[in-house]
């Protein structure tokens, strides 16, 4: 009978590896691995500008509809979060505004058109990487 062979399987161990070696690839390399990894980060990068330009004019159709029609904010306030949730993701900013735009009276500031151009500028400064 094998001493080893006693039913148990040896699982491999898992290695560690250091950080210093992922920082010593270079950029291109790097840069490879990671937008291989993901094809949700490589679709959201070519399609910014378009992004931004759709949730920005969604944002000045709400925003302009909550001003013509002030008691249907409810509806208009969750269609637009449903819709920046598309093309956006589950972001913590869009459920930010939510909250003054759920208040009565608060509603009526741009919020939607801010959170527009903060996203769009926010997407664009981790496009162009750091700045050195």
């Amino acid at each position: 009978m094998n001493p080893s062979s006693d039913g148990e399987e040896k699982k491999p161990t898992p290695r560690e590896v250091p950080l210093e070696v992922v920082n010593d690839l270079p950029k291109s390399e790097r840069a490879g691995r990671a937008s291989a990894g993901s094809s949700t980060e490589s679709r959201q990068g070519s399609s910014s500008p378009f992004r931004f330009v759709v949730s920005l004019l969604v944002g000045a159709l709400a925003d302009w509809l909550e001003v013509m029609f002030p008691f249907a904010w409810l509806p208009i306030d969750c269609v637009t979060a449903a819709v920046f949730f598309m093309l956006w993701g589950l972001r913590w900013e869009t459920a930010l505004v939510l909250v003054p735009e759920l208040i009565p009276g608060l509603n009526m500031f741009p919020s939607w058109v801010l959170l527009a151009f903060y996203l769009g500028q926010k997407n664009r400064g981790t496009q162009d990487g750091p700045r050195q």
